[in-house]
């Protein structure tokens, strides 16, 4: 058996002390590195023209809610538009917006010449690059903050201002187009509600004529009073004619006449409860057939104002609900008619209600470029690259065999070339 020899190699030490041990070797090219490249970003820093930014704070409306809404809450009419008013962002997340807008840019970019001012033809690339030197920020107390950069700090304060007036515009315009919506909203509304009472109405009318229970003030109260009256009358004539027949004989002319009115009395009474017409002087002379025919004919007829008793309960219960429909109506249209005239002023106020803290004014200082920020990053950048740069070397060029590996693969490379 034959013994095998292993041939090891020590594994080379790796940390950062072994590092910066073979770092240190370079120690003059890390330091010429970083300092020309710091120096390079620092010089062009310094050479480059100057940058402006002019601020300017505005403060949106807090709320937007318009008092046709706000009345037409009332009525109920936030559950028939939905909850997508509270859904909305912030006013002032939908303020700040606008300011990158097609609109605003394009309003800024006719008013002003931007187009000449940067030297760029294309329309999409100059919104792109106005869309860069606009910064817009939104503070937690809800303020909005515009920030516009440009070359020039008049050319800044500018711009920035007109921003602003042409996102006031446009919120102008935008209100008062939800003001005109809204208002045809309304009108739809007005005219379904108006339809939806006259049938209402028409229904109640019809009813009411079946069973004459009207909507005069009193008519129940009336029928049963009178109905009580007579009840009451019949029981006392009834009383006195019972005294009188105790000394009188009934062929005597009081009783008679007592009996007589006790009668008209019942007849009376019974027409109530019978839901009966009053008999005329032709019923009267009609025969005994004739009266049937016609009592039956006039069945479930009433006159005047009293109402009958006995069908009172049923006619009630015909005409309640429709009286409850009609009263419904009339009180969603009243108060949707109110709502209507309200929205009509809306139309005519400025909900676009942006108070201007502070205008854009030129700056005094300039905002960039940061010679010394950009002076430091220089030699950051600087340090790393001449980092790696070292350490590349030292590991493809400092070991023999690599080198002699790199000098076969020069030569083959220079040996295709030929």
């Amino acid at each position: 058996m034959t013994d095998i020899k292993l041939e090891t190699k020590a594994v080379p030490a790796v940390g950062a002390s072994h590092l910066l041990m073979r770092l240190s070797n370079y120690r003059r090219f890390l330091l010429i590195v970083t300092l020309f490249i710091g120096m390079v970003v620092g010089v062009l820093s310094a050479t480059s023209s100057p940058i402006f930014t002019a601020y300017a704070r505005l403060l949106p409306p807090q709320t937007n809610t318009s008092t046709a809404s706000a009345q037409f809450n009332q009525v109920g009419g936030g559950a028939l538009l939905g909850a997508s008013a509270l859904t909305l962002k912030n006013p002032s997340d939908l303020y700040a917006s606008l300011f990158y807008s097609r609109a605003v840019q394009d309003n800024v970019i006719a008013r002003f010449k931007l187009a000449e001012h940067y030297g760029i033809s294309d329309a999409d690339l100059l919104r792109t690059d106005i869309s860069k030197r606009t910064k817009v920020e939104v503070g937690k107390d809800g303020i909005i903050t515009l920030a516009y950069t440009d070359k020039t700090a008049s050319n800044a304060a500018d711009i920035a201002n007109g921003m602003i007036d042409a996102m006031y515009q446009i919120a102008q315009r935008l209100a008062k187009e939800e003001a005109e919506r809204r208002s045809e909203f309304y009108i739809s509304l007005v005219a379904e509600a108006q339809s939806r009472l006259a049938v209402a109405l028409e229904e109640l009318r019809v009813v009411e004529k079946e069973t004459n229970l009207t909507r005069l003030k009193g008519q129940e109260e009336s029928s049963v009073s009178t109905l009580m009256e007579l009840q009451g009358l019949i029981s006392t004539r009834e009383i006195e004619l019972k005294k009188m027949m105790v000394t009188a004989t009934e062929q005597h002319p009081e009783i008679v006449r007592v009996k007589s009115e006790v009668a008209s009395l019942r007849a009376e009474l019974q027409r109530l409860f019978a839901n009966t017409k009053r008999p005329t002087k032709d019923d009267e002379k009609a025969n005994p057939k004739q009266k049937a025919d016609k009592l039956k004919a006039n069945s479930g007829i009433v006159t005047g104002l009293l109402f009958p008793f006995n069908s009172y309960a049923d006619s009630r219960a015909k005409v309640e609900p429709l009286r409850t429909a009609v009263e419904s109506y009339a009180n969603v249209l009243s108060q949707l008619i109110r709502a209507q005239a309200l929205s009509r002023i809306d139309e005519t106020r400025d909900f676009a209600g942006i108070s201007i803290l502070d205008s854009a004014v030129p700056p005094t200082r300039k905002s960039g470029p940061k010679v010394g920020t950009n002076t430091f990053v220089g030699l950051l950048i600087g340090f790393l690259v001449a980092t790696m740069l070292a350490v590349a070397w030292d590991i493809l060029f400092t070991d023999p065999s690599r080198k002699a590996r790199w000098r076969i693969v020069y030569r083959s490379f220079l040996r295709r070339g030929r």
